[in-house]
């Protein structure tokens, strides 16, 4: 072949490989929890340095940069993707994390790092199924109503006649569906599917870790760190599985820090409101901070499918005069984009400045007075 699969398998063997890595961390942790080792008792630091955000934005920054250049060399992208994948992936999601966890007590090294192996594991493979169930149901309402309309049927037949010689993946196949792809009822089932069902389903799964700990933690300030931590793994997990795109590689991975920090911030939101509900009985709190996260969830999504499919419209003249709305779905992004990490630093400072006033409260001793009341 061109040596395009070749890239795409070498990248992710690398990318399952970090993975492993992750995982067989997490393993080790857990083995010395249960041999109950002060290793696995202590606790992590979250302190932040601004030298470590420099350092971590810039070799991000130069990984994507590296990349971009040997991206469609096939002499070399076949080794130089996959070493430079890892950094491109972990170091974005790495630093947001850090940003949303600064100075917050975190817990024991156990339960921090078995939370963050759940959702690199229980939390994608629950999701997977809920999803994919959720697409079987659509598919058969889609069959019904193909049934109903003739002519869509006509049409599909007709598709799927050409296709059977033709790669569907090909430019002319993508040429010949796309009129198909742009039709009304397929771009709203898709937006609908896209931007309302899959924020329902993974704002409510992706903190499973905390749904599994809150009992057990001890504050709002841990749930948004294990939120976090949370939408962190399921991140890196959703990102590994589309680093193989060699053509696009730079381009995607950078689009990609954006997810990260939606997962990041929602699932940390959602993290201290799982506390408060499931610890104080702050059922609304949860119910309005749910909605919100889903909001943000698909408001993001939706921008990228505008993005998405006025992109191929223009690409393939398939629309007149869309060109505003791909313009207006990417300054919407970015400007989301600043919104999420606004509330993620601003949440971070608020829980900081709890914890200091309630530290504060607890070393003030009882005045006389109170003693005599």
């Amino acid at each position: 072949g061109d040596g395009t699969i070749d890239t795409r398998s070498s990248i992710y063997a690398a990318t399952m490989g970090f993975t492993g890595v992750l995982l067989a961390t997490v393993s080790v942790i857990s083995l010395l929890r249960f041999m109950d080792k002060p290793a696995a008792y202590s606790s992590d630091s979250t302190n932040f340095e601004a030298w470590k955000v420099a350092a971590s934005i810039t070799g991000a920054g130069l990984a994507l940069f590296v990349g971009h250049l040997v991206q469609e060399n096939q002499s070399i992208n076949w080794l130089a993707l996959p070493l430079l994948t890892i950094p491109a992936v972990i170091l974005p999601i790495w630093t947001l994390v850090r940003l949303g966890i600064k100075d917050l007590p975190i817990g024991t090294r156990w339960r921090t790092w078995g939370a963050f192996g759940i959702s690199l594991t229980v939390t994608p493979l629950s999701l997977f199924m809920l999803e994919t169930l959720i697409l079987v149901v659509g598919f058969f309402i889609a069959i019904i109503f193909i049934v109903l309309n003739p002519d869509l049927a006509t049409e599909l037949e007709r598709l799927t006649t050409q296709f059977v010689f033709m790669d569907i993946q090909s430019e002319e196949g993508l040429r010949l569906l796309l009129p198909f792809l742009m039709k009304p009822v397929v771009v709203i089932s898709a937006t609908v599917f896209i931007s309302m069902i899959i924020p329902l389903v993974e704002e409510l799964l992706k903190p499973l870790a905390v749904w599994f700990l809150a009992g057990k933690l001890a504050s709002p300030a841990q749930g948004f760190a294990f939120g976090a931590l949370s939408g962190a793994g399921f991140a890196i997990w959703e990102t590994f599985n589309v680093s193989g795109q060699t053509a696009e590689w730079s381009t995607v991975l950078f689009t990609r820090i954006g997810t990260g920090l939606l997962h990041v911030t929602t699932s940390a939101l959602m993290g201290g409101a799982i506390f408060l509900a499931v610890r104080e009985r702050r059922y609304l709190r949860l119910l309005g901070t749910y909605l919100l996260v889903v909001f943000l969830h698909g408001f993001w999504n939706a921008l990228a499918v505008i993005s998405t499919f006025s992109s191929l419209a223009i690409m393939y003249n398939q629309a007149r005069n869309i060109e505003p709305l791909q313009w207006i779905s990417i300054t919407g992004l970015a400007v989301l984009a600043v919104l999420l990490l606004t509330i993620l630093i601003i949440s971070n400072r608020k829980l900081r400045a709890e914890i200091s006033v309630n530290s504060q409260l607890e070393e003030v001793p009882p005045s006389q007075n109170d003693i005599n009341v």
